[in-house]
Formats: C-alpha cells, structure tokens, sequence
C-alpha cells in the first residue's frame, strides 16, 4: 500500500504553496466530516465501522495526504462531539468504547499507509533514515511489551495502553513524512479549530450543564459517572476522603486552579472538558495549539485561552504555555542558545520543585513515581503494557491512606513516567531517548535556521516531559504528547522537504 497522491512531493514552486494555503478549508471540512461519518458507521455496527474508517482514512490518505494531519487532529479534538448525539442509543458500554475508538482506528489506518510508504525509493531522498529507523525500533519495542502484557495481564488493559503509548510515534511518523513529501500548511487550520475549541469552551463554561444538553453532553458524562459508580469510585473516595457523591453537579465543580488555596477567596468553577469531553486532555489542547500560533506571531487565541486553563486547572498545561510565552517575548536568533538553557532550567527547577512539595505533603503524583521507580528497580526487564496506570484494572484497589502512610504506592499511578517505567522497563529508555533525539533535533535546527517553529518543537518536548514525571497525561493524553509531536513531525519534514527542493533546484 503506498501513498501517491495529488501533489507533487519535490520541486513545489510559489504557486504551489500559495494554492495549498487556499487548502486549509478543504481539509477541515473533509476531516471533519470523515470524522462524523465514521462515528455514525461505528454506532451502526462496529465490524461495519471498523470497514468504513479504514476505507475512508485510506481514501483521504491518498486522495488528499497533505491533510491527514488535519484529520487527526479533528479526530482527536471533536470526535467525542459527535459521539454525544448517539449516546441516548448506545445499549452498552462496549459500543460506548468502539465509538470513542474511532480516532484510533483512524489514526493506525493512516499509521500503517504511511509506514508502507516509508520504503519507497523518492522517500530515500529526503534523508529520514534515522528517524524511520528509530521509528520502527520503538514501535517494535511496544509491540513486544504488548505481547508480554497480554500474556501476563489482562488483554483488556494492555491494548488500552499500546494505544496511549503507540499514538505519539504514529503522530510523528505520519507528519514528518506527510510534510516530507507534500506541503502541509497548518496555519488556517490550526487557527480555526483552534478558534473553534476556545469558543466552545466559554460557551461551556457559561452555560453549563443546559448547553451540554442540547446535544447529550449531559448523558455523555452519566455514562462514564455510571461506569465510576459500578466499579467503587465514589464509595472508595467515600471511605477515604469523606466525599460524599450527590450528583453530576459535583463532578463537574471544582476549586479555581483545582487547588484548595483558593477555597475561601474564589467560588467553585465548573470544569469545562471541552468537545473532547476531558478536561486535562482539553487543557493540553489550548496550550498546544496556542503555543503553536505563539511562535507564528498569533497572540489573540493565546491570551483568549489562558482564563480557560486557568478554570480547567491543569498546571502542567497551563506551565507550557506560561513558558511558550515567555520564551515568545525573550527569544532572538543570537541569544538562541540562552533561550534553550532557560527552558531546561524552568523545567528542571519545576519539575523539581513539584517533587519536594509532593513528597512532605503525600501527594498522589509522587507516590506513584515513588512505586514506579522501586518496582523499576526490582523488574527491570517491566512487567508489560497494561500494569499499573490509572486506566488500568491493576489499580482499582489501591488505598491512598495505605500509600501515604508508607510514602509509596502499591502500584505505579499519576505519573507517566513511573508507570512507563513500571510497564516497559529498559524498554522505556527506548521512548525517552526518542523524545531527546527529537529534542537535540529541533535544538540544532532553531540554532541553524532560527525558525521558531522549532522553539514551539523544543518548548514542547521538554515541557510535556518534565510534566509526566508527575502527570500520566502528559504522555498519555493524544491532545498531549501526541498533538505536539504531530506538529514537531510536520515542523522537521517541512524543512527536509525545502532542503531537498533546494538540492534539487540547484543540481538542475
């Protein structure tokens, strides 16, 4: 299978670029729309949605591959949208989840159209050996711990946590490239769903629970809180907290910043969870995106954006955008080195300064890293994806007050480095070293071309990084790590794709 295509992959002239800036509404339409029709194909009968993603996510594939990042960002960011009109006929819980798997499925269509087109010979050109290369080392690495957590674990669990861990290499691998071989523009498009997503949520949050609603956002947020119910969540914080669970309202209500600082100043906020219907993940979403158009010169969306980080409360992701603005207003091309050590050290000193507070007040982020770390130590090998993790069966019974009367949890949780650790073992390393690869990567090319979509690149990575020393979503979360390594890719194969024009050009 290979992708072919519309457009030219080499020797794009000025016409060319102007036209695909003229694209960008084409591609939002379409994903959007592929989005839609796939939900729906997956609510009829989840074999026949299976059928249909994968058919339409190869047509657009070739048909239109310049906009497959488009589509999956709108997979990522609006598909659970759509999944609210079908929730009141949803019978069970299990096509609940194939619908809420229909970004997935689209992403591993695109995944493996574009790793089969990784072996063409224009693509030996482009100079990405190295990044295929380890591209395919790590996917072989997770696909082997897949294999080890099924067997030992519960098959269930492992496949959840291949997807987590699996979808920023794919994200990468299919922008870097997408961008290699065609001009991927995002600029309008990142702009409007960007726009998009921030309207939403002031909509949200001013009209609550009666705009949920309309569209059965309402009963979307039952399903789940059903879920919770019927495996001991709330009984379980009952006993340990005193929480007592009264109603949809009280979910959705939380302190500003998600801190109890603020209780006695500021009145309860509602958290807003966005058109992806999660808070943390939307949170990360709004901080990418305005990042991103940060260092493209866009300050409206960015400053639009920061009230609503600061009502969702995720400090991870309202840090990388407090840094991405930092940096936007301190960098210039000759102190470009300067500028790169001040993001480590903010980094570094955030990281462990989290840390020192977590670890006197028994936070539940550093008892998680806390067991990661230890049973690291005792299996280095890992035990298999599915082990551990918030989102895993292993840690329902995990007793806080147990964890921080032994300053440590049972299991590795909250902290996706810990459970990487714990799940992957050495493997792991395999990951981390991806991510730094990717990190010297950018900085080389910042300090070579002064391009600040590299400063977006490096501020990302290493912020999203020192963030899941403390938070699994950080890694975890497709609007996360995901969502900035598939603009990281489409940032390095754009600019392999202008070298090898300008090699060409210049031999001709």
């Amino acid at each position: 299978m290979s992708v072919t295509g519309t457009y030219p992959p080499l020797g794009l002239d000025a016409s060319r670029l102007e036209a695909s800036r003229d694209d960008a509404l084409l591609h939002v339409i379409v994903s959007l729309s592929v989005v839609a029709l796939t939900v729906s194909a997956f609510a009829v009968w989840t074999p026949f949605g299976i059928a249909a993603t994968f058919l339409l996510t190869l047509i657009v594939a070739n048909a239109m591959p310049a906009g497959v990042p488009v589509l999956i960002i709108c997979a990522f960011l609006y598909q659970n949208l759509i999944v609210t009109w079908y929730t009141p006929y949803i019978p069970d819980n299990d096509t609940f989840d194939a619908l809420r798997g229909t970004n997935f499925v689209i992403l591993m269509t695109a995944f493996c159209i574009f790793l089969a087109a990784s072996f063409q010979q224009r693509v030996r050109a482009l100079e990405l050996r190295f990044w295929l290369l380890l591209s395919i080392v790590l996917c072989g690495t997770i696909c082997f711990y897949l294999a080890l957590g099924i067997v030992h674990g519960q098959p269930k669990d492992a496949v959840v946590y291949f997807r987590n861990t699996i979808t920023p290499l794919a994200c990468f691998h299919i922008a870097v490239l997408a961008a290699s071989l065609y001009p991927v523009d995002l600029r309008k498009s990142m702009f409007w769903l960007g726009a998009g997503a921030i309207i939403y949520g002031y909509v949200e949050l001013t009209f609550t629970m009666d705009f949920l609603s309309l569209f059965h956002g309402d009963l979307y947020i039952q399903r789940n809180i059903a879920r919770q119910i019927e495996t001991g969540v709330w009984e379980k914080s009952l006993k340990e907290t005193g929480f007592v669970f009264r109603g949809l309202q009280d979910v959705m209500t939380t302190t500003f910043f998600n801190t109890p600082f603020f209780n006695d100043i500021l009145p309860s906020v509602f958290r807003i969870g966005g058109p992806n219907f999660h808070s943390i993940s939307y949170a990360y979403a709004l901080s990418t995106i305005s990042a991103w158009l940060l260092f493209r010169g866009r300050w409206l969306l960015p400053i639009a954006a920061l009230p609503l980080l600061l009502v969702i409360g995720s400090k991870g992701a309202t840090f990388l955008l407090l840094i991405a603005l930092a940096m936007r207003i301190i960098y210039r091309p000759s102190r470009a080195r300067l500028t790169l050590a001040a993001v480590l050290a903010l980094a570094a000193i955030w990281t462990t300064a989290a840390i020192a507070y977590g670890a006197t007040h028994g936070d539940y982020h550093v008892l998680g890293l806390m067991a990661g770390l230890r049973d690291f130590m005792a299996n280095p090998l890992g035990q298999g994806l599915g082990f551990g993790g918030n989102l895993s069966s292993t840690s329902l019974n995990l007793s806080w007050a147990t964890a921080q009367a032994e300053g440590v949890a049972s299991v590795p949780v909250e902290s996706a480095v810990g459970v990487m650790l714990y799940q992957m073992g050495v493997g792991s390393f395999v990951f981390f070293g991806f991510l730094a690869a990717l990190a010297v990567a950018t900085r080389r090319r910042l300090i070579d071309t002064g391009d600040p979509d590299f400063l977006f690149a490096f501020v990302g990575i290493v912020t999203i990084s020192a963030n899941a020393v403390l938070q699994e979503e950080a890694f975890y979360s497709p609007l996360a790590l995901s969502f900035c390594l598939l603009l990281v890719g489409v940032s390095l194969g754009t600019h392999r794709r202008e070298v090898a024009t300008a090699r060409t050009s210049q031999q001709t």
